[in-house]
């Protein structure tokens, strides 16, 4: 519900698991102090809101196994303290964004089974702390 952007304090959002239906709410910008968004194995559909980048306290963002759509934002690349992005299994479409080799805190990149096209980004050589790259099941170029 668009309500939960109104509890300021917030740390931790956990809805996993209870076939949500539906878009991301955009007012889950307004939740400054959210250190985790799991919304994870629901049926969320939509793009991934460009809005997200203002959760700057963010370290765990999981909306894998949904039916997003459209492009990865290229805003999430300005979400320093992020050191968890799970977006597969969705359908998910154009390039890896380039700005995600920006994500200095970065550990797991979780971006297989989605429709991505085009060639990885040379910029994710810049993730000095990745530990698990997934990508497979994807459309890249072979270049």
């Amino acid at each position: 519900p668009t309500e939960l952007g109104n509890i300021r304090t917030l740390n931790s959002l956990t809805f996993g698991f209870n076939f949500l239906t539906g878009s991301i709410p955009t007012e889950l910008q307004n939740l400054k102090a959210l250190q985790l968004l799991y919304l994870s194995n629901n049926q969320l559909t939509g793009p991934i809101p460009p809005e997200l980048q203002k959760l700057q306290a963010l370290m765990g963002l999981y909306l894998d196994f949904n039916q997003l759509t459209g492009p990865i934002p290229t805003e999430l690349g300005n979400m320093k303290l992020l050191n968890s992005l799970m977006l597969a299994n969705n359908q998910l479409t154009g390039q890896i964004p380039s700005e995600l080799g920006n994500l200095q805190k970065l550990d797991i990149l979780q971006l297989e089974n989605n429709q991505l096209t085009g060639q990885i980004p040379t910029e994710v050589q810049n993730l000095e702390l990745l530990q698990s790259l997934t990508l497979d099941g994807n459309a890249f170029d072979s270049n």
